[in-house]
């Protein structure tokens, strides 16, 4: 499955994801492998409809695609048993070390497939995304979405696990992120590999300060989330209109 650069976020997204995947892969979590692909102009047919072969043109160059699940079935609640308690922890840990925002009850991205259990897309993990890009946002701000995370359980119920990711395991995945993704890419890779190495080394303390404020943090009512997804479908169509 490839997942295009002239879509959504664009470049930041697939370089949030690639570097994301790799790094829950080391963690000991179970995700698609991810490689590197490239799209060029002649995948633009006048057979095709053209919507896809204007994607085509944004993408050109090195996109992101990942192992292709064949007979995946999507997680629901009621499976969580068949979750292993500590991976489950580890899953839910390694999310909130890393904000992933978007994976909650609402939207897992869990599949099962056949016996194999698989995480995807780690593309709003923002703690990732915020060294990449500067932007900053506060950790009460996003502790409501991250609250809904399937996987959510009160600080002394979530043993914190260790995540043993090395330095060179490190530099190996950002020196192999593309620079055709990042904007300035050698400023881009070393705040990168700075930052992240930051966070590995300070994960337990990281992680203690945020599960206490998520146990603080009211789950978000139904109404609320749908004001948000309304609000961010407006915000999403002002920026990338039809």
């Amino acid at each position: 499955m490839v997942k295009w650069k002239g879509t959504g976020d664009g470049p930041l997204a697939i370089a949030t994801d690639w570097v994301c995947l790799h790094l829950a892969r080391l963690a000991g979590i179970p995700v698609p492998t991810p490689h590197l692909i490239r799209i060029t102009p002649d995948l633009a047919t006048d057979r095709q409809d053209p919507e896809i072969n204007e994607l085509i043109v944004k993408s050109l160059g090195i996109n992101l695609a990942v192992e292709f699940l064949e007979g995946v079935v999507p997680y629901k609640p009621d499976q969580l048993g068949l979750v292993d308690p500590d991976l489950q922890r580890r899953i839910y840990c390694f999310d909130v070390l890393f904000l992933n925002i978007d994976r909650t009850d609402f939207n897992p991205n869990i599949v099962f497939v056949e016996d194999r259990f698989v995480c995807l897309d780690f593309a709003s993990a923002l703690g990732i995304k915020m060294l990449m890009n500067g932007e900053r946002y506060t950790e009460r701000t996003l502790m409501p979405l991250i609250r809904r995370h399937p996987f959510y359980g009160t600080k002394e119920s979530s043993a914190i696990p260790e995540f043993p990711v090395g330095k060179a395991d490190l530099e190996e995945i950002i020196r192999t992120t593309p620079d055709e993704w990042l904007p300035d890419a050698d400023s881009i890779k070393q705040k990168l590999l700075s930052g992240v190495t930051a966070i590995f080394a300070d994960a337990r303390t990281i992680l203690e300060q945020r599960l206490t404020l998520l146990d603080e943090t009211p789950l978000e009512t139904l109404e609320a989330r749908s004001a948000r997804m309304l609000a961010n479908r407006k915000a999403f169509a002002a920026k990338w209109p039809l």
